[in-house]
């Protein structure tokens, strides 16, 4: 399941094995070249400086609200407010068009699509997740030099890790590493007392 906001909370990116480097996405021209291609707003061209610190003022937004969830708190009306002044930032007109031989839609079109149209779009796939998915599905990656969020699809809602081959499998080996280490550590504290 891919969501829009998901892609522009992890733009914040830190490297998962622990090295400390880290990058904000946001400031990488070919990055936000994909980011914009990739959605469909590629039309609006790249951002200005305003126009990124407004997608780092929604990154930290959608983050709190991320957290919240992925922590089973409620957020607060505060941040929903917040949400929703993006939302209301792209006025919307109705359209009906053709959907087959018989049929018809409406749909929400934007009346300008600018940098406050992307912002409402990306602020739009979140609710959708909150509207029709499980909002407490949204995770974050248990790698605490990682932190990226991601949408639990497992059945059994209990994965921990952005991705098991990377952050799972180096947070397993740290984890038996230390386990060793104790157990040395342990019998070496035993042989010295007998």
């Amino acid at each position: 399941m891919k969501f829009a906001f998901l892609e522009l909370l992890n733009s914040d990116w830190h490297d998962y094995r622990g090295s400390g480097r880290s990058e904000d996405r946001i400031e990488d021209p070919s990055w936000l070249d994909r980011f914009l291609s990739r959605w469909g707003w590629k039309t609006v061209g790249l951002p200005d400086r305003a126009g990124r610190d407004d997608l780092r003022a929604l990154r930290s937004l959608l983050r709190r609200l991320s957290e919240d969830f992925s922590t089973g708190r409620h957020p607060s009306e505060q941040d929903l407010a917040a949400l929703n002044a993006v939302l209301a930032k792209t006025p919307t007109v109705q359209r009906v068009t053709r959907a087959g031989e018989a049929g018809y839609r409406v749909e929400q079109v934007p009346l300008q699509k600018d940098w406050d149209w992307v912002l409402g779009e990306i602020a739009a796939s979140f609710v959708e997740l909150l509207v029709h998915h499980d909002p407490r599905r949204i995770k974050v990656c248990e790698n605490p030099d990682c932190g990226w969020v991601f949408y639990d699809e497992s059945r059994s809602r209990t994965r921990r890790w952005c991705d098991a081959r990377g952050c799972g499998n180096l947070l397993k080996v740290r984890r038996f590493r230390r386990r060793r280490r104790s157990a040395r550590e342990n019998q070496a504290e035993q042989a010295s007392s007998n």
